[in-house]
């Protein structure tokens, strides 16, 4: 999914590409810190059966794991974990099918958290230099009504990727201006000029398009390609040029283009070259390792240090109480997790994407979640420790904590 993680400078970039996992590089051996159970701190994992829809939840957990299988099962990559190389089959394939095997069982999160702790190895990422925290943000998937054809307020396409595309391709400012006119592409027509472009920075979306006969037809729109300029974060061109705190923001930018200065768009807008192209698919959206993306247990991650399909944890907060476009109070928020996609400023060990789903409390996680916290992956024992812990007979149970 080519999206751009939005946080406080808005917005980061995220590929969601289809097809066979990609091949990885080894990564980089200091993103990861080995560590034992004793190390690992007590979590209240949030678990939607004993709370709230948007916690999460183990049916979540497993559908993000199920999604995950079909990208990973015949892998052979391997990748620098802490300094050791470790075949993808083991992160990816047999640590999804640990967690499906005992999540039929378990009862709860909490109860598998307890199980993870004691049978699973465990790396914990080295965060930013400063404090070896993590920076959490987050994306969603936006909803827009939109028309096949260009009429009344419907004045702004999304584009399907050009039969000519090159690197570099024309500009935004060029595109905007009326560069692809005439030539067919338009997947839809928007109603305003802000949508298409968020659309563009969480790398895909879903339209409602108006059949003329009152009735909408949904359609998933997914990442297709980009014409090779480089992003210029929006949130850093309207706070460079003064624009008020309040409207840095997913929900502040709508406001102040669409209500308080629509006459400036453009010119904030075409700062920023980079121009994302769309094409429909029957399903998504779908994250960089070709997994549909689920809500709340699909992460995006550097993946030149982190691998995709790896499984983990994640301790950080997220909205409890939403009102309009504002998150009124936050709590702790601990969840397994599966990273499935990335992103052009999602960067360094220090930097998670949390991707929400759609809705009104997926759009306002997306756009107010800028917090700290800690990134965990974990995975089974090797067979060969397993033998080896096996023989020591009292030291089996032990295996997950060396």
């Amino acid at each position: 999914m080519k999206r751009l993680a939005f946080h406080l400078g808005f917005l980061s970039t995220c590929f969601i590409l289809s097809g066979s996992l990609p091949a990885f590089a080894q990564g980089n051996s200091g993103s990861l810190v080995r560590i034992s159970a004793t190390e690992i701190p007590g979590f209240e994992m949030d678990d939607a059966d004993q709370g709230s829809f948007e916690a999460g939840s183990r049916e979540g957990l497993k559908s993000a794991l199920n999604r995950q299988l079909e990208r990973c099962q015949d892998a052979q990559a391997v990748w620098n974990f802490a300094g050791k190389k470790i075949n993808q089959k083991r992160w990816c394939t047999d640590t999804a099918n640990w967690f499906l095997s005992k999540l039929s069982t378990v009862n709860s999160l909490n109860e598998l958290l307890t199980l993870a702790k004691t049978e699973l190895e465990w790396y914990r990422s080295t965060g930013k230099p400063d404090s070896g925290e993590v920076q959490f943000t987050g994306y969603f998937n936006p909803i827009h009504r939109a028309k096949a054809k260009r009429e009344g307020a419907y004045q702004y396409p999304i584009y399907r990727l050009p039969p000519d595309i090159r690197n570099p391709y024309f500009t935004r400012e060029q595109i905007e201006k009326g560069a692809l006119a005439g030539k067919g592409l338009e997947l839809a027509w928007l109603d305003n000029p802000v949508d298409p472009f968020i659309m563009q920075v969480q790398g895909s979306g879903t339209i409602l398009m108006d059949q003329g006969d009152g009735k909408e037809v949904r359609l998933n729109i997914n990442y297709a390609g980009e014409n090779g300029h480089p992003y210029v974060s929006l949130g850093k061109v309207m706070r460079a040029a003064g624009v008020p705190e309040e409207y840095i923001s997913l929900q502040g930018i709508r406001k102040y283009f669409l209500e308080v200065h629509p006459e400036e768009w453009s010119k904030f807008s075409n700062q920023n070259p980079s121009y994302v192209f769309f094409k429909q698919d029957a399903d998504g959206p779908y994250g960089y390792s070709g997994a549909i993306l689920t809500p709340k247990h699909s992460i995006a991650v550097d993946k030149s240090i982190f691998p995709m399909g790896a499984i983990g944890l994640i301790r950080t907060e997220r909205p409890s109480v939403v009102s309009g476009d504002q998150a009124v109070a936050w709590k702790q928020f601990s969840q397994f997790i599966v990273a499935q996609d990335t992103g052009g400023a999602i960067k360094t060990p220090g930097r998670v994407d949390v991707y929400w789903g759609e809705g009104a409390y997926a759009e306002v996680a997306a756009g107010r979640t800028d917090r700290l916290g800690s990134l965990y992956f974990m995975m089974v024992p090797s067979k060969k420790k397993k033998l080896s812990l096996g023989s020591r007979g009292a030291r089996v149970r032990r295996s997950g904590r060396h």
